[in-house]
């Protein structure tokens, strides 16, 4: 994977380190269903290293619940693949609706 675009929605695979993903952009109800279905081949293409898979959400600007809902499906698909990924920088509202909704333990914070 090396740039995927999703409306408002962007994926960059940094090529000095193919194991890490900048996500960037929206993360919500109207970037999601255009991106979900792709989104657990693509980890399992780049999954060419034995290092896990870093997502970088620091560049997230607006998430919903739509969001956090993709990111659980996202880990637990991942899981039945054995694809180890953890995730960085998660913006305060994405935590706070992990919070909220009491998932936040299900996510693999780095």
């Amino acid at each position: 994977m090396n740039n995927v675009t999703s409306s408002q929605l962007t994926v960059v695979n940094d090529s000095s380190s193919p194991e890490s993903f900048l996500l960037s952009g929206n993360l919500n109800r109207d970037t999601i269903p255009s991106f979900w279905p792709d989104s657990l081949q693509q980890l399992a293409n780049a999954k060419r290293t034995s290092k896990p898979l870093v997502l970088n959400l620091e560049k997230i600007t607006q998430v919903d619940t739509a969001g956090l809902a993709w990111l659980i499906n996202l880990i637990r698909d991942a899981k039945k693949q054995d694809i180890e990924f953890s995730l960085l920088n998660l913006p305060d509202t994405l935590l706070n609706l992990a919070k909220i909704s009491d998932v936040d333990g299900f996510l693999p914070l780095q």
